[in-house]
């Protein structure tokens, strides 16, 4: 199994990974007993800090505050949500996800593709989107031009890089060119985070630019 850095796992325990990351390290851990212990031991020192300080009880009025913004928080999508029927996605992943009022699966240039956006960080704007793929099929070549990173929720695919199953992680820096093919008799599900749009190469890629064009 591949899976997240050791970075990403001290972002996710300190609070500063922003929404997709969390999402998809969620996701993966529910799968990956070694990341798990990986970020316990990671949030230790925090939680040894925080267990030495001298108690002090908070203002009566912070602690209604808390809880009238808490009760305001609307539900994030449960197992039952219709929005997200046949998804395969882990239960922790859900946990992180905000509210969805609606999936608008787009159809890229890809024969049998699609992708939805399921959520966007406020503060650095990165996307989380969920896609899928028809076994035995290749999604066209395209190149990064920002960081990617990849949970497979279902299937597999595989690129000149190795072999991506349920559960594992993959992370590709921009820059990377590939092209991946999905295994042959499984479809494939993906979470991922992306920071800038993936170009297309070839002449899908004039059709890229010129539909954004239009």
């Amino acid at each position: 199994m591949r899976h997240p850095s050791e970075e990403l796992l001290l972002a996710v325990a300190s609070g500063l990974a922003d929404l997709p990351h969390r999402v998809l390290v969620e996701g993966h851990l529910d799968a990956c007993a070694a990341c798990r212990a990986t970020l316990a031991e990671l949030s230790a020192p925090g939680g040894t800090l925080l267990a030495s300080l001298t108690p002090e009880r908070p203002a009566d009025r912070l602690w209604e505050s808390l809880r009238t913004r808490i009760a305001a928080l609307p539900p994030g999508p449960g197992p039952d949500d219709p929005l997200l029927a046949g998804v395969p996605l882990p239960q922790g992943a859900r946990r992180e996800l905000p509210p969805i009022p609606r999936l608008n699966w787009r159809y890229p240039l890809a024969r049998g593709a699609r992708l939805a956006l399921l959520a966007r960080d406020r503060f650095t704007g990165s996307q989380l989107l969920v896609g899928h793929m028809p076994p035995r099929r290749a999604v066209p070549r395209h190149l990064h031009l920002g960081p990617e990173d990849i949970l497979v929720l279902a299937g597999g695919y595989e690129d000149q890089y190795g072999t991506f199953e349920s559960g594992a992680y993959a992370n590709y820096a921009p820059g990377t060119e590939h092209r991946p093919f999905t295994e042959p008799d499984e479809e494939c599900w993906i979470l991922f985070r992306l920071e800038k749009p993936n170009l297309l190469l070839g002449w899908r890629g004039w059709l890229q630019r010129l539909a954004r064009q239009t």
